[in-house]
């Protein structure tokens, strides 16, 4: 057994011990041995009335912290299981981002009870929770927290440090950036921690602020938030209106969030399942589940049925003459697959491109030059050895040979055209280009294909006759 297991167990049995007889020292023993994420983790596989018990024997001081780290879900849970007082108390003592996301979670399925418990909060967090809420979701307005500092700009390092003791600096990251703004709020810099204390006492703050203002608008994605901090290598941005008065700020750990969340809606969207990423799928009902999963396969019924036609048709037309059409019809697995192949290969390097800025719409020709010459050797290189195979080794004729190498090169080389073109056309559009997944790109290179292949085998077969 591995030393995490022997961890993970033995934090079991003490949340266990604890939950039954535990006194409040013993839970802060308990606190300073083990980090929030680990016992939110062990607290996770506990049953209900345990972890309602954990949270009932603590203050809220000492619990929010941990209630943070449990998934939304089992955070609504233990909310809505206490009285509307402790829930608030829970709520101020928690992030101000964090109360924000699991009061609008709640909201959506208990939305009397989580206006009651905003409205039994101190006017100070209400009015923050609701500014907060009042963003749209996904934005980076929705993704910041309120809980910064700033200083204004003429004062000097003494008189700053004294006020930033005042504003009681939050335990993270954000106690190390110091926004610094003017006297209309505008942000014009920042400077850190750091900076403040090792210069001199009288030197003022405008002197020694960083005047690069790298900062995103409230309105804008959270994607674009992630590729802030990709670029600067940042732990806090700040965020502003339209007029750079400073709202608030995004911390890190919000974005590895992000990052994780999107990945996954984009691996989502891509095998044409559900874009709710952010479900556990073992807590969503069967009829759910049905309803985000099917409607790529009923495209893909639809596909189906039209390529069943062309085959119909195409079996109508043949001539025998030269090779069976059972023959014909054998090949049809190998080229439509090698070609989806190469198709989703295409898509997923461009919508990957898109989703991390690697590539740029002014770029469309310069990308579709690059995928179609990839895609010119790809297929020249397999359509010659599929020859060779063809014509030595299962010994075919060199005319039915040639028809599956041609057919091949021809449908690998419009498999990366439209595995190109359709994200990026999707993105001009401004439509999620994740939305050209797999399912949507198969089906269509199920009846391109086909008809590619059945279009030469017809005319050669026609033109030697």
């Amino acid at each position: 057994m591995t030393e995490s297991n022997l961890d993970h167990k033995k934090l079991s049995e003490l949340l266990k011990r604890l939950i039954k007889s535990g006194n409040q020292k013993d839970y802060i023993l308990f606190f300073k041995q083990f980090h929030e994420a680990d016992i939110a983790e062990c607290l996770e596989t506990l049953k209900p009335i345990e972890k309602e018990t954990f949270f009932k024997k603590l203050n809220p001081e000492i619990a929010a912290d941990i209630l943070e780290e449990l998934n939304l879900n089992e955070q609504i849970a233990i909310i809505s299981s206490f009285k509307i007082n402790v829930a608030a108390k829970y709520i101020e003592e928690m992030d101000p981002d964090d109360a924000a996301d699991l009061l609008e979670e709640l909201s959506e399925t208990n939305e009397l009870r989580a206006q009651k418990i905003i409205n039994a909060l101190p006017e100070k967090e209400k009015s923050d929770i609701q500014t907060l809420l009042s963003y749209e979701e996904d934005s980076a307005g929705s993704l910041m927290t309120s809980d910064y500092l700033s200083i204004p700009e003429n004062l000097t390092v003494s008189e700053a440090l004294s006020m930033i003791k005042k504003q009681q600096p939050p335990e993270s990251e954000l106690s190390f950036y110091i926004f610094i703004t003017s006297t209309t709020n505008t942000l014009v810099g920042y400077t850190t921690l750091r900076d403040l204390v090792f210069c001199s006492s009288k030197e003022k703050v405008k002197t020694l602020r960083h005047e690069h203002n790298i900062s995103i608008n409230h309105h804008e994605d959270q994607e674009e938030a992630a590729k802030l901090f990709q670029k600067y290598d940042m732990s806090v941005i700040p965020v502003v209106d339209e007029t750079d008065h400073l709202l608030g700020a995004i911390t890190v750990d919000d974005i590895v969030d992000v990052v994780v969340e999107e990945a996954t809606e984009d691996i989502y969207k891509l095998s044409g399942t559900s874009t709710q990423s952010n479900h556990n799928p073992l807590a969503i009902s069967l009829p759910r589940t049905i309803l985000y999963r099917i409607p790529w396969l009923l495209i893909a019924i639809v596909g189906g049925v039209i390529a069943s036609e062309i085959i119909n048709s195409y079996s109508l037309r043949f001539d025998a003459s030269l090779f069976p059409i059972a023959l014909s019809l054998s090949f049809i697995p190998l080229i439509m697959g090698l070609s989806g192949n190469v198709g989703n290969q295409s898509s997923a390097i461009i919508v990957r491109g898109l989703a991390t800025g690697a590539i740029k719409e002014d770029k469309t020709w310069s990308i579709l030059f690059n995928e179609l010459s990839v895609s010119l050797c790809i297929g020249s290189i397999i359509s010659v050895m599929l020859l060779v195979i063809n014509k030595y080794v299962l010994d075919y004729s060199l005319i039915f040979s040639s028809i599956v190498s041609i057919s091949l090169l021809g449908n690998i080389i419009m498999a990366a055209i439209i595995g190109t073109i359709l994200p990026l056309l999707f993105n001009k559009l401004k439509i999620d280009p994740a939305i050209a997944s797999a399912p949507f790109i198969s089906t269509t290179l199920d009846i391109v294909c086909q008809i590619i292949y059945f279009a030469i085998t017809l005319n050669v077969i026609y033109a030697l006759k």
